[in-house]
């Protein structure tokens, strides 16, 4: 598989913490605008990891400094947490919502970032910044629904979370759409957005970014 004509990038979050970033944003945990009552999910050790590793220079920092997206859906972290499998806390699919923007958008505001063949806190995977490297991406393996490493590719689960991470803040303009994986879940979205006034599109997308047969 080629680049992909429009690249994709996929944010997830638990829906509690929608209605704040409907306010400010996307912004990293040191901002004055962080939300101090924001629901992790994933591998809490992965994520303080991260936080110290060095971003490429430019644009430079840490990857604390950066709001990552996957570059292709159904990560296997969204599995980690739907089964709960190697000790991640559990949550319903249904409570874990999709941010959904393109890397256009992300160019069109000016903003910097840079990307990854893999996970960004693998020391195995490479950071990139110039776009033309997007052509040295497995793209098969970003968007394939099936992603355990093997003999015949032993990075296959690296590879599959490959990231493009923007630096301090993505402004909730960028957001093109929220995806969700149930009609309740969208109606639950359409309600924050109602109550703020935001206008977003939200979308049922269980098949196409979701496990929707666990």
């Amino acid at each position: 598989m080629s680049i992909p004509p429009k690249i994709w990038l996929y944010r997830l979050t638990h829906i509690n913490n929608l209605a704040d970033i409907l306010q400010n944003g996307l912004v990293v945990a040191t901002s004055p605008n962080a939300n101090p009552h924001f629901t992790q999910i994933g591998d809490n050790a992965l994520i303080k990891y991260r936080k110290d590793l060095d971003a490429p220079h430019p644009p430079g920092g840490k990857l604390s400094d950066y709001i990552p997206f996957y570059l292709g859906p159904r990560s296997p972290m969204l599995y980690q947490i739907a089964t709960g499998f190697e000790g991640v806390k559990q949550f319903p699919q249904e409570e874990i919502v999709y941010l959904i923007t393109s890397l256009d958008t992300i160019k069109s505001y000016k903003l910097s970032y840079f990307f990854t063949d893999g996970h960004a806190r693998s020391l195995t995977s490479a950071k990139f910044t110039d776009d033309k490297d997007f052509a040295i991406l497995d793209w098969d393996t970003i968007y394939a629904t099936y992603w355990k490493s093997d003999d015949t590719d032993l990075r296959r689960k690296e590879k599959k979370q490959a990231e493009l991470l923007v630096k301090n803040h993505v402004p909730l303009s960028c957001i093109e759409y929220i995806a969700v994986f149930n009609n309740g879940a969208k109606q639950n979205v359409l309600n924050l957005l109602q109550a703020t006034a935001v206008n977003i599109q939200v979308r049922v997308s269980a098949q196409q970014l979701y496990y929707d047969h666990l």
